[in-house]
């Protein structure tokens, strides 16, 4: 199956240094807001995760943004997840966002860790009670019999719970990406983007402009 016709013509917006300040991070956010104010992009916060897994290949899956600080990104796992254990062996991460309708990619790289505790029971009690329940009964990343079966064992756990506040896992909580490179991609015409790569280097901020 060959894709030589998949071509796209980007022409929604161009990029320049001086347009990001003297805080990449606080770009991210602005892109983040118009991210998020529009109506096509359904979740903005979607955020694919890249880690170095078993036999040291890469592994990448969609995880959900829950938090933006001066210089770190923040999600919410289950620590015996396939990425959580990817993460104890190897901390360096790669974090991208995808805005198709903005034609405009965001590229974060950095170290992983754990959240205080204090932060990860904030979170958990800030959920739906259904959402709070699914993360106790689910054993991330461990192979069940059949989706069913969970569903039971979520639906009995509901039942027995339903009038107790639920506390959270000592097994879940939170992962803080420290940033030390953004990337940022906007689409341009004829295929010659606007790439500047932000580095933090000595306690500050330093650009590149990239060839795409």
């Amino acid at each position: 199956m060959k894709l030589f016709n998949y071509r796209k013509s980007y022409e929604k917006g161009s990029l320049k240094v001086e347009d990001i300040g003297n805080n990449p991070m606080d770009f991210f956010v602005k892109w983040f807001n118009q991210a998020d104010e529009y109506r096509d992009i359904i979740e903005p916060n979607a955020m694919t995760l890249s880690t170095i897994g078993k036999l040291d290949y890469p592994e990448s899956r969609i995880v959900l943004l829950k938090e933006i600080k001066k210089r770190s990104l923040v999600f919410y796992t289950n620590y015996n997840s396939n990425k959580a254990i990817s993460i104890k062996k190897n901390n360096k991460v790669c974090a991208s966002f995808y805005w198709p309708p903005l034609e405009r990619q965001v590229i974060f790289r950095g170290e992983a860790h754990k959240i205080r505790e204090k932060e990860s029971d904030d979170y958990f009690q800030s959920r739906p009670f259904e959402s709070q329940a699914s993360a106790i009964v689910s054993n991330q990343s461990q192979e069940i019999l059949n989706y069913d079966q969970l569903l039971d064992k979520l639906e009995k756990f509901i039942a027995l719970n339903k009038n107790k506040k639920l506390e959270r896992p000592n097994n879940w909580g939170g992962i803080e990406v420290s940033v030390d490179q953004i990337e940022f991609w906007q689409g341009r015409k004829n295929r010659l983007h606007n790439r500047i790569l932000c580095s933090y280097l000595n306690n500050s901020w330093n650009y590149k402009i990239l060839s795409p």
